[in-house]
């Protein structure tokens, strides 16, 4: 899913970010406790079910019949649960060409069977129903609006909504086998599902609309679009032999401004077959239907959306592979499905936008600095949907730890990872959780990524680091790398820090294995370097300064000597105390490495006070120089 925010961070891909919609929507969606998943589901695994729906775009109303396939995992079983809201109203339950008795109520549809069944036995039964759906999760599960004074309806499950408009088993631990989907509509609407269409038949005023999918499919990705779709087709090369359609359903008023960015989609179908395994769904279609709310929604094999920005395109197509081809085994685990796709936005701006890549990756690195200081990238509240879809943590701090950890392993372990994932067959249309993810990534790396999950995955904020380096003959350079941390949740974040040193006519990018603070490296690149430059290609989520200092003598660098800050966070002054050894020099930097205050104390003394009631909000370094031409580095915060 990719909720839209107008945003200056890129210029082709509009940020995946919060629409006003959303804003809006939010405000619902928060003062309400939303489903988690019911256990009296769990005693069976759902293997197929024909759904005929009947629906006009003009009424919020919905009829159906569901008739599902079921293997039962226990003896003795005798009753069969469904996840349906009480505003829904079942008119019968039939078993075996029989009315059955049922009960409804706490959301659940409770089925009472004539006999109980033994393990592994495999049954049905259609459920009858109608009614008003109760948006009462989420993002509006079945809504319905207009466009160009036309109505159109359409669905939006995740994460908690199929139940609020059919029964099903709403389940992250097991996927429908296969579905047949029905829909009876007024004859002049079209209407755009999963998997391939199979016919339509016109019968005096209405139409039926038959979609068949054979691929194992999650209850939330289930969905209908309804409205009088202008209907194309773009086909893509997904391996050396094989073509998928990309089947597109838009508005008529909108056909000829979509035409274009919608073609985009077949160079990103082909890429992301490429790097990762050919697209999931070849033998039936990929496609778009368009729909009246502010981003896109990755219903397998039809993206429904609300822009045909680039930025969306890829996102959503990104998800057919992370999300519906496998899907996030928790909503703690929505990583899974939402960091990757971000990630994959990355994918497409360095192969198809490479001129903007590194621009894109430092948009999202400062957004990261400025919105997500707090807070896990696992999601550690699953009743609040807010969190679920969290843009700072969820989205972008969770694909640039993705494209930050194919940095510090390198592209081959990391692709070689990601197919054997995808292409293991206990993942494959299946679920998957983080640690799911760090075994095949880790073990193709051959290493331990446990810390790294723990730091970035678990743990919260960044580092912010301080570099120093000197020359010491022989083309040899020392640097000392330091850092404090974003959040005192993680105490320490170890990585392979890379470094550009530059000299006249060279320049080399090394990475120094960073395990320690205050830590010195050697090094001699084989020329005389004059800079060095903090991960200029920006995979590493942390403060970049623009500037880094050059001192005499690396010895110099100290963190053992008592520096006071007072008081921290400070709005109009602040005081450097040090404990005997008197300060002569004071240079302080942003968050960005501009120097915006320098002051040489003639009278060395061992306190200073300094007015920074003109300073931005923010963080701030601060480097002290002391008489025994030893340099102590510190950070506060200016509060407004």
């Amino acid at each position: 899913m990719k909720l839209i925010l107008l945003s200056l961070i890129t210029l082709l891909f509009v940020t995946s970010g919060f629409s006003q919609f959303y804003n809006n929507e939010k405000k619902t969606a928060s003062t309400k406790m939303n489903f988690v998943a019911s256990p009296e589901t769990e005693n069976y695994d759902i293997i197929y079910q024909r759904i005929y729906w009947e629906v006009n775009p003009a009424v919020l109303y919905i009829k159906g019949k569901i008739t599902s396939h079921f293997k039962t995992k226990e003896n003795n079983f005798s009753t069969v649960y469904f996840d349906i809201i009480n505003a829904l109203t079942i008119d019968s339950v039939r078993y075996k060409d029989e009315n059955i008795t049922f009960t409804h109520n706490n959301n659940l549809l409770k089925i009472s069977l004539p006999n109980a069944l033994s393990a592994e036995t495999l049954d049905s039964v259609t459920v009858y129903y109608q009614g008003e759906p109760e948006a009462v999760t989420g993002f509006g599960s079945f809504s319905k609006d207009t466009h160009a004074g036309t109505p159109v309806l359409w669905t939006l499950s995740e994460p908690y909504g199929a139940r609020e408009w059919w029964p099903c088993k709403q389940s992250l631990t097991d996927k429908i086998d296969s579905i047949d989907i029905y829909i009876k509509t007024p004859k002049e609407y079209k209407v755009g599902s999963n998997g391939v269409l199979m016919y339509e038949n016109i019968d005096g005023d209405y139409k039926t609309t038959y979609w068949k999918h054979r691929y194992p499919i999650a209850a939330y990705l289930v969905a209908i679009a309804v409205t009088n779709y202008e209907e194309f087709s773009y086909y893509a090369k997904v391996n050396a032999t094989d073509s998928v359609e990309i089947l597109n359903y838009v508005y008529p008023e909108d056909l000829n401004d979509v035409k274009d960015p919608i073609k985009f989609t077949v160079n990103v179908i082909e890429l992301y077959s490429n790097l990762f395994i050919p697209y999931p769904f070849a033998k039936e279609k990929y496609g778009h239907a368009q729909f009246g709310w502010g981003g896109g929604m990755e219903h397998q094999t039809m993206s429904f959306m609300g822009t045909f920005n680039l930025g969306v395109i890829a996102h959503e197509l990104a998800h057919q592979w992370f999300g519906d081809y496998i899907t996030c085994g928790s909503w703690q685990h929505i990583w899974v499905n939402e960091g990757f796709a971000v990630f994959c936005e990355n994918l497409t701006q360095e192969h198809l936008f490479s001129d903007q890549w590194i621009n894109w990756k430092k948009g999202r690195i400062e957004y990261i600095l400025a919105n997500a200081k707090s807070g896990s990238v696992f999601c550690e509240d699953t009743n609040n949907v807010n969190r679920i879809f969290s843009y700072p943590l969820t989205y972008i701090k969770g694909g640039m730890i993705i494209q930050m950890l194919r940095n510090q392993i390198g592209d081959e372990a990391f692709f070689t990872g990601i197919k054997n994932y995808l292409n293991d067959t206990d993942f494959a249309s299946k679920f998957a959780v983080a640690e799911d993810v760090q075994h095949f990534l880790q073990e193709a790396a051959d290493t331990n990524l446990t810390q790294y999950f723990t730091d970035w995955y678990y743990g919260q904020g960044y580092p912010e680091y301080s570099f120093a380096w000197s020359r010491n003959g022989d083309n040899t350079v020392s640097i000392n790398i330091s850092q404090t941390t974003a959040n005192s949740a993680v105490s320490f974040f170890a990585l392979r820090v890379p470094v550009l040193l530059k000299g006249d006519d060279n320049e080399k990018l090394v990475y120094f294995h960073n395990t320690e603070n205050n830590q010195t490296f050697t090094y001699n690149p084989g020329f005389k370097v004059t800079s060095i430059v903090f991960d200029p290609e920006y995979n590493v989520i942390a403060p970049h300064p623009a500037n880094i200092d050059f001192v005499d003598d690396i010895n110099n660098i100290s963190q053992n000597i008592e520096i006071k800050l007072m008081p921290n966070p400070a709005k109009t002054n602040i005081s450097i105390i040090s404990s005997g050894v008197c300060i002569k020099k004071i240079m302080i930097y942003d968050i960005s490495g501009k120097n915006v205050y320098r002051k040489s104390i003639r009278k060395h003394s061992d306190t200073a006070n300094i007015n920074i009631s003109n300073f931005n909000e923010g963080l701030y370094s601060i480097n002290i120089f002391l008489e025994n031409d030893k340099i102590v580095r510190k950070q506060f915060v200016k509060k407004n």
